[in-house]
């Protein structure tokens, strides 16, 4: 591109930027809509060559980077490992939730799966610099609760990484053969791997060192150079060079001067973060606004009720304060960045159409142009719906609330090390559905192309081939669904000793209470679980032979449990399937109980 033209694009890219920003800040809105409103009238005004727009392209992926990067250095791992339990509660119950309900939303709008997919992902995220900015102008809250939003900002910025690195795959999985995807899978999983454990532990160390040594500059150009690198390297292996930029920003987060580098990069981002948003206001086109208006309203409305509903019940369930958790959830009503960025991966993967790409970023605009006003009256909303609620509503709701607060003083009345393994407990329980869940989408997604592969390279049938991946299927979930099922049964053992010591009653278990406990194993139920998900989960296979081959591998486990009930009357059961392998509980005396109380 000659310099003539060069200049002309920046100063016209940059300026009405800059204008669009200015102008809509008068009304409180944040500079991200100036530019994407930069990028639309640009769009609809304009025609750029192919060098202005490869030029622009190239901006916008540099802009990515370091909008990426510089969310990475916000977050704070240690801050993350001593006061993010609550937040991470919060965000774990409203992640998948909203999820789901993108899934939901799409499926009513007529999207396919991976689009519904897609949505759900989209969604499930807020906006950090727009829910600060309204944060702060309300002042609604106190310190505390806002950073504790914070947190819960953060933490979805990690879900919607993880997600952007589980959408690579299917994304590309159209235009890929079945040993591609497969090897393609595996790269992703030895580079996350890596970059969980050397990059966490070596990275830091090397930039700490490199900083003692040198200046600030040039420690920041070292920083930039890693989070280039890293970027290149997600490239290489097919992911989004935004989840590289991304791990290298939290990496340099972890490090002494990370300060001096957030200063450093502060004016970089500003400029090609505008070119970013400017790039995505660029792909939508008003007439495709104005024809998408009820997907648009619909997406956002499904975007609002979802969040403020599932952030709310995560302050619920972890036991906040039931107005600060509704306030909370209004103040979250804002899609991300991470709303832009898997809506453009997905337009350039050919996952999506303009239709769909524009009722998103129309959606995206109008959550952030509302969220000011529902900030400001979320408080009234929320004291005129309680005192406007039917009877019948309150008592309802007053009825869980007191389940609820019975549950944590159990929970009080136990030891302090059998409540630690209580919540550790929830929390591998919590890993393990989230397992259970991405084993069963890896199978539906494979069934097809992996038969395919199968009865090309070993003969048999197709049917067979579809037999035995589903007595695989089975096998597979079995052990993390009897694990699942262990840690439940011993949660609710915890329950009922904090129960009895609640109610002074230190009784041991009845003899009858044991002999259920025994024959109710968690083996036998794991794998009466696994056979109901395996069955909702289509698969290709004829109805009746399915309920045939899982009503013989049910009658086998039977088999083995029943067994290994009978080897129990000379000897104790195998360690995986039996109490022995769980922690028990403590049972706290009574003075012990009042100071675990007290403290």
């Amino acid at each position: 591109m000659e310099e003539l033209a060069l200049v002309t694009l920046m100063s016209t890219l940059v300026l009405l930027s800059a204008v669009c920003s200015i102008a809509l800040g008068k009304l409180k809105l944040p500079s991200l809509i100036g530019f994407l409103v930069a990028g639309i009238i640009i769009a609809n005004t304009m025609t750029l060559n192919e060098d202005a727009q490869s030029l622009v392209e190239l901006f916008s992926n540099l802009g990515m980077i370091l909008l990426m990067f510089s969310i990475g250095m916000e977050i704070d791992v240690r801050k993350l490992r001593s006061q993010g339990k609550f937040a991470l509660v919060v965000s774990l119950i409203q992640l998948p939730l909203m999820v789901l309900g993108g899934m939901l939303v799409g499926n009513l709008l007529g999207y396919n799966a991976l689009q519904s997919l897609c949505l759900g992902c989209i969604i499930s995220g807020s906006s950090t610099a727009v829910v600060l900015a309204v944060l702060k102008s309300h002042g609604k809250l106190k310190t505390a609760d806002v950073d504790m939003l914070i947190l819960i900002v953060i933490i979805e910025d990690i879900g919607q990484v993880i997600m952007l690195s589980m959408l690579t795959p299917m994304l590309d999985g159209g235009s890929m053969s079945t040993d591609s995807l497969i090897v393609l899978i595996i790269e992703i999983a030895i580079f996350m791997i890596a970059c969980f454990t050397v990059g966490l532990y070596v990275v830091p160390r090397i930039i700490d060192w490199c900083s003692e040594r040198t200046n600030s500059e040039l420690i920041s150009l070292l920083c930039l150079g890693i989070a280039f690198a890293l970027a290149l390297a997600a490239k290489l292996i097919g992911l989004s060079i935004a989840i590289g930029a991304f791990l290298g920003g939290v990496f340099v987060g972890m490090t002494k001067p990370h300060k001096d580098v957030e200063h450093f990069v502060e004016p970089l981002k500003s400029v090609f973060m505008a070119m970013f948003f400017i790039s995505v206001g660029m792909e939508v086109v008003i007439g495709s606004l104005v024809d998408n208006i009820v997907p648009i309203i619909v997406i956002f409305a499904a975007f609002a009720i979802f969040k403020t509903c599932t952030v709310f019940l995560g302050f619920w369930v972890g036991n906040g304060d039931s107005r600060v958790g509704f306030i909370s959830a209004v103040s979250l009503c804002a899609m991300g960045e991470f709303a832009f960025i898997i809506a453009k991966q997905a337009l350039d993967a050919g996952a999506v159409d303009g239709s769909f790409y524009s009722s998103v970023i129309g959606a995206a605009l109008l959550s952030m142009v509302a969220l000011p006003f529902l900030g400001t009256y979320s408080d009234k909303i929320y004291d005129g719906a309680v005192a406007k609620m039917p009877g019948f509503l309150s008592r309802f709701f007053a009825a869980l609330t007191s389940h609820r607060d019975k549950l944590y003083a159990k929970l009080g009345m136990v030891s302090n090390r059998t409540r630690a393994s209580f919540n550790k407990g929830l929390a591998n329980a919590y890993f393990l559905i989230f397992l259970v869940v991405i084993v069963e989408v890896i199978f539906f997604y494979s069934y097809d192309p992996l038969c395919t592969w199968l009865v090309n390279n070993f003969g048999m049938d197709d049917p067979t081939w579809r037999i035995i991946i589903l007595v695989a299927n089975l096998l597979i979930l079995l052990l993390p669904l009897t694990k699942l099922v262990s840690l439940i049964r011993y949660s609710l053992y915890v329950l009922d000793a904090g129960k009895r010591n609640l109610a002074k009653q230190n009784d041991e278990i009845s003899e009858e209470k044991a002999k259920i406990h025994e024959v109710m194993s968690p083996f036998l139920i794991g794998a009466i679980l696994d056979i109901i998900i395996v069955l909702l989960v289509p698969n290709g296979i004829d109805n009746m032979t399915h309920i045939y081959v899982s009503a013989a591998v049910l009658a086998v486990l039977i088999l083995l449990q029943i067994r290994r009930i009978k080897a129990n009357k000379t000897g104790p059961l195998p360690r995986l399937f039996e109490d022995e392998a769980e922690p028990q509980p403590e049972i706290p005396t009574e003075e012990q109980a009042l100071e675990t109380t007290e403290s």
